[in-house]
């Protein structure tokens, strides 16, 4: 079987195979590169490449686990797998040392490939390996990896029917490493429902949405309907104790319906004069779950922004304050514990209310009370005060030990004001968290203390980091500098001891 890129990237390839279970060589040429993958029944287990700097000769150079005078004695036509067995019966190359490096080599071979969307691939079912490797590579990470760094174009042009279901997993994977994107359309994905739903109620955008549907596809953590087969006839093997699950039916796309402008008026009005959540939802006070969902959605499909980007840029920014104000309410009612608390403060309200109109009657004099707004009113500027709003939510997420959800609208907070330190410096120290994302952590930290190079706490957590990350003169001369802004900070003077030690 052979085929292009361009029609089925390394990914999709690679998606197929594991779910099919098949076993094989995977060859892919890229502009005079070639790369090659092997399989067996659906798991992957070997990489390599005629890149002359992705050899292992050139890694056990590079890492000095062999020296070059003991390397000399192989001929450079000799592959890989064959100077591997050589290097280990002459003992010259320790297994642990030769997995390490290994492992290293595939994972950067499979990254380059799976970058190409040019070229040409073919497999063949009658090949294999003479030997086995289990390298331990996380596959997962490294598809996530490579979705996140295709075009858009590309990505988007992999969607071809909108109603196509997107579903969630029964029991939802756990990955840190996720862009806030990610993880926050992961959060709006509590069922399956076309990826035209998706996209509304994500807020994200189409080209967004679909590249982090695509991402989260790739990497196991959600399903998507429709995969453009590479291996047709080939079958997946059926789980043997588990029932198969029926995709829900595709439905016809069905073109969008234009809303009546004086609606949209009425809605916006409406929306605008609400005092409560409920009243911005249009629901009553005791409302179920599934019906705050339900309604949450109609509304989405309604009168979601983005479907009026035609309109007049007024209109859409109006669109946008409005629903800002809808999200708002929809997380807040939809968690029990929120809904709860807002419930008390709304008592709490409606208790100054009558006590102050109860005094107004007493004294002729009193002026009447003003009614009492909603305690979020429609942001005059949608973008600072939308970051604002998705930073506090944040805090609040960050408590309740919400942490992917936390890092995902820190991470929109700190794009939406990107001039706003403490956006920068609390997404940072969240993704400082994660080893697989602290390069990225380095970078937030430093464009908080640019912004506000007077504050020690920025610079304690970059020092904290470079710690972490073995950069021990670099965590000194952060938490020196975290001293000198500011000798009161007693954790920037217990840091500094301890790296000085």
């Amino acid at each position: 079987m052979n085929g292009k890129l361009s029609e089925q990237p390394l990914a999709e390839l690679i998606r197929e195979i594991s779910s099919k279970s098949l076993s094989g060589r995977l060859r892919l040429e890229h502009e005079r590169v070639k790369a090659v993958a092997y399989f067996e029944n659906g798991r992957f287990v070997y990489a390599g490449s005629n890149l002359r700097t992705l050899r292992l000769r050139e890694y056990l150079k590079k890492s000095e686990l062999v020296t070059e005078k003991d390397l000399a004695q192989f001929n450079e036509r000799v592959s890989d797998t064959d100077l591997l067995k050589v290097l280990s019966a002459q003992k010259l190359l320790s297994p642990a040392a030769a997995e390490q490096v290994l492992r290293r080599l595939v994972a950067d071979v499979l990254r380059l490939s799976l970058g190409w969307i040019e070229g040409s691939w073919d497999f063949e079912s009658r090949s294999s390996l003479d030997q086995d490797f289990n390298l331990k590579i996380d596959l997962d990470s490294l598809l996530l990896e490579a979705a996140r760094r295709l075009p858009v174009a590309f990505v988007t042009s992999r969607f071809k029917n909108p109603e196509e279901t997107i579903t969630p997993l029964e029991e939802p994977l756990v990955n840190e490493n996720l862009l806030p994107a990610e993880a926050y359309l992961l959060s709006r994905l509590d069922h399956a429902m076309p990826l035209r739903d998706l996209s509304a109620i994500s807020g994200l955008g189409e080209d967004e949405t679909h590249k982090a549907v695509y991402s989260l596809a790739l990497a196991g953590l959600i399903k998507r309907e429709h995969w453009k087969p590479a291996f047709r006839g080939q079958q997946p093997t059926p789980p043997p104790t588990r029932e198969e699950v029926k995709p829900p039916p595709v439905r016809e796309a069905e073109p969008a319906k234009e809303t009546d402008p004086e609606e949209v008026e009425n809605f916006l009005a409406r929306v605008k004069n609400s005092q409560t959540h409920y009243d911005v939802l249009d629901v009553r006070r005791e409302v179920s779950a599934s019906e705050l969902k339900t309604v949450y959605y109609q509304l989405a499909r309604r009168y979601h922004p983005d479907r009026f980007r035609k309109a007049d840029a007024a209109l859409v920014s109006r669109l946008e304050s409005a629903f800002a104000r809808i999200t708002q309410a929809y997380d807040t009612l939809r968690d029990d514990r929120l809904r709860s608390s807002y419930n008390v403060k709304l008592e709490a309200r409606k208790k100054a209310e009558q006590l102050a109109e109860s005094a107004s009657k007493s004294d002729a004099l009193a002026t009447q009370p003003e009614p009492v707004a909603e305690t979020v009113a429609e942001p005059a500027i949608p973008a600072a005060e939308r970051a604002e709003i998705q930073f506090k939510e944040g805090l609040a997420a960050l408590e309740l030990g919400q942490r992917k959800v936390a890092l995902g609208l820190f991470g929109s907070a700190a794009r939406a004001a990107p001039k706003e330190p403490r956006y920068h410096a609390f997404y940072g120290q969240m993704l400082a968290g994660n080893e697989q994302t602290r390069r990225a952590a380095e970078t937030e930290l430093l464009a908080a203390i640019k912004l506000d190079p007077a504050n020690s706490e920025y610079r304690v957590i970059l020092a904290e980091l470079y710690r972490d990350l073995g950069l021990k003169l670099r965590a000194k001369g952060e938490a020196e500098r975290a001293v000198a802004a500011d000798p009161n900070n007693r954790k920037a003077r217990e840091l500094l001891r301890s790296l000085t030690s």
